[in-house]
Formats: structure tokens, C-alpha cells, sequence
């Protein structure tokens, strides 16, 4: 699938989702109070726009979460000069550890493995050696779900599904690219395995001022077109929601 985002590729329109009736037919997400929680991020910010609801939520019950930062996420403006002049990794890598103290975990784990962005699928097996050291029997794995649309988030999905299963730790599968491209009354998107997870305004609240920590992908670089923001306002909103969307692999095939 070719992703194509900008301001004259907005995607679905939030407007299309809410009336779709769609996401209030899905079923309540049965979170539980699982001990322990890695999630999986393709690139910095992917954690906090997908689960940053659930983190919040299982962090309130007192599981052990941890992040794996798959990549630094240094390509998202591959034509940009001004990227040249900055070191655009450890930007946005401090940017997603201001997020996630800003959903209320003082001293954020984190696990970066700088693997190249964009090229996640040529480092699979070093991934699933991550994954398969990090999670045991009983564990849960938050992942992108995948098939996204993004190479790095199918190939992070690809990856979850398989250690989760040899391993035996539960599976949930967030959406960012999905929103963007997907049909509520299309078939692409497994509905029939989608859970819903309603959060608290304060947990909603917590979300969007976590979102605008992530400058470099909200804010133009520079006033050049390559310089646009990978995340303009009207995509930002599909994460500001009351709820977040999962594809619970707990549920069965």
C-alpha cells in the first residue's frame, strides 16, 4: 500500500468515523490487570497517538510497562535541508520520553533499538530476538496492527504476532495509518475482532497534551513544502478521541 499524507491527502474524515456508527458497535475492551506490558513503537510518537490511552490505563493499575522504540523515526521529512542540520533522532526520541511523562509515568522505560527507519522489515530477525527477550507467558504486547499501511508498523505487527504466539504472551494491535485510509463499512479492517477502549476525560485530556509534545511531527520545520508537518491538525484529532481501537488477538482467529 502506498501511504500518501499531506494537506491535499487528509485521508477519512473524522466526520465520516463518527457517524459511521461504527465504534459504538464495537465491543468494550476487557483490559484486565496485566503484570506486565511492552508496547511497540515503529517510530517515536506511535506509542502515545495508538496506545497512549491504554498506557495510561495500565500504568493507573499498576503493571510494569515498557517501551521498544523500533526506530528513531530520522526519515519522516526525507527531503527536508533543515533536517540536515539537526539531529532529528534524538529530537523526536526526547519528544516521545516528554510524552509519556506527560501521561503520568514519572520515569518512562524505554528501550531504543535504532534500527533504520523505514527498513524494519530488513531487520526482522533482530527485532523478533528483542521481542522474544522481553516477553514471557503471560505478558502483553501492545503492537501496530499488521497491515496499517506503513511498512515499518506492518513489519512491527508481523513481528508481535509471532513472538506473542511462540512465547505465549497476549496480543493487542493499535491503529494509527488505518484511520487514515481505511472504509468504516469496508472489510479491510477486521471488525469483528476490533475492541473499543473508552477513556476518562482526564485520561483523554492527558493524551492530547502528550501529543503536542511531539513538535517536530505537528509543527512545520521550516517554511519550505518538505518542511510540512507529517501530522497536520485534522489527522492529530483521530487521537484526541474519547476511545481507542484495538484488534484483540486475545479473542481468537
Amino acid at each position: 500500500m502506498e501511504l500518501t499524507v499531506d494537506a491535499s491527502h487528509l485521508g477519512t474524515p473524522e466526520s465520516t468515523w463518527s457517524s459511521s456508527g461504527r465504534i459504538e458497535a464495537l465491543g468494550p475492551l476487557e483490559l484486565g490487570r496485566p503484570r506486565r506490558v511492552v508496547v511497540v513503537a515503529a517510530h517515536p510518537d506511535d506509542e502515545v497517538l495508538g496506545a497512549g490511552g491504554l498506557i495510561e490505563r495500565v500504568l493507573d493499575l499498576g503493571s510494569i510497562v515498557e517501551v521498544i522504540a523500533v526506530t528513531d523515526g530520522e526519515a519522516s521529512h526525507p527531503y527536508s535541508a533543515v533536517t540536515e542540520t539537526m539531529d532529528l533522532r534524538s529530537v523526536r526520541a526526547s519528544e516521545s520520553r516528554i510524552a509519556l511523562r506527560r501521561l503520568g509515568w514519572e520515569s518512562p522505560q524505554v528501550t531504543r533499538l535504532c534500527i533504520p527507519d523505514g527498513k524494519v522489515a530488513e531487520h526482522l530477525p533482530y527485532l523478533s530476538c528483542v521481542l522474544a527477550a522481553c516477553l514471557g507467558p503471560g505478558d502483553l504486547c501492545v503492537a501496530p496492527w499488521l497491515r496499517d499501511g506503513h511498512a515499518d508498523h506492518d513489519a512491527c505487527g508481523s513481528a508481535a504476532v509471532k513472538v506473542s504466539d511462540e512465547v505465549g504472551a497476549s496480543l493487542l494491535a493499535f491503529l494509527v495509518w488505518a484511520w487514515h485510509w481505511a472504509d468504516p463499512e469496508g472489510a479491510d479492517v477486521p471488525w469483528a475482532r476490533c475492541r473499543r477502549l473508552d477513556l476518562t476525560r482526564h485520561q483523554v485530556a492527558r493524551k492530547r497534551w502528550a501529543t503536542s509534545a511531539f513538535e517536530s511531527q505537528i509543527r512545520p520545520l521550516g517554511s519550505a513544502p518538505e518542511d510540512a508537518p507529517v501530522l497536520p491538525a485534522p489527522l492529530l484529532r483521530r487521537f484526541w478521541r474519547d476511545y481507542e481501537v484495538y484488534v484483540d488477538d486475545r479473542s481468537g482467529p
